[in-house]
């Protein structure tokens, strides 16, 4: 079973064990995300399994969860700019800044690259990337090995707005390959009528230049938000002592 669909689980079986405590109104915390199923996504039930998750585990806290949904680097500013009142943004692969604080992981993310399964991409470096047309979105990480050539000019990839965007443009061989997540890509191809119709099987997830990471919540690096964090990472830890074996955490 996959660990998204424990998750959901977990938060179902929280969620049904949950009685009101107070008739006070919960106080109000604005996050940022993106659509990004089925993480994230402001049609998708529960918004995704990852806020499904937060919202929970922020209720059983005392708080309401209010979710804007925007592109990813819109996602990130409205946050750092901080003039709506947003705390943090989620889901975002592991980053150091002083600035940010963040969670103990709150989902796994399986990175890799689109191919035709007609023509697997067999890579074994990630330099071999120079002779393809490869795609990445805007303001994502990427596999740390990748980022870094691209970030000294070595390694010089086409940038579009988002994950869809890509599938499409290798579909109409305007690109290789691109950078995706195994799960995104996975619901693309099951979920989304343009893509599920010109895909026909012809597209899969390559074995070649994989990498795990795990999903956290950024908050704001304030002292109010220390707190709230330690209480947020009680609860996830929690979840995953009660509903995660070993292998799964």
């Amino acid at each position: 079973m996959k660990w998204g669909l424990l998750l959901l689980f977990a938060v179902f079986m929280a969620a049904a064990d949950e009685e009101p405590t107070s008739a006070k109104p919960a106080p109000l915390l604005k996050l940022t995300s993106l659509e990004w199923p089925p993480y994230t996504g402001a049609d998708l039930e529960g918004q995704g399994e990852v806020t499904l998750l937060l919202r929970t585990l922020l209720t059983e806290l005392g708080y309401q969860l209010q979710v804007d949904f925007l592109p990813w680097p819109a996602a990130v500013a409205k946050v750092r700019h901080g003039k709506e009142g947003h705390l943090g943004y989620f889901p975002e692969y592991p980053l150091t800044d002083p600035d940010y604080l963040l969670s103990v992981a709150i989902g796994y993310s399986e990175l890799g690259l689109i191919e035709q399964r007609d023509n697997p991409l067999l890579l074994t470096d990630v330099r071999q990337l120079s002779t393809l047309r490869f795609g990445v979105v805007q303001d994502y990480l990427n596999m740390v090995k990748l980022d870094a050539l691209i970030a000294t000019g070595e390694l010089k990839p086409l940038i579009s707005q988002s994950d869809r965007d890509n599938v499409l443009k290798v579909l109409n061989g305007e690109l290789d390959t691109a950078v995706i997540d195994n799960r995104v890509l996975q619901y693309l191809l099951q979920y989304d009528g343009q893509i599920k119709r010109k895909a026909a099987d012809s597209l899969q997830f390559s074995q070649s230049l994989k990498e795990h990471k795990s999903l956290h919540l950024v908050l704001k690096n304030t002292p109010q938000n220390v707190e709230l964090m330690k209480k947020i990472n009680q609860k996830v830890r929690l979840y995953k002592t009660r509903f995660f074996s070993p292998s799964l955490k």
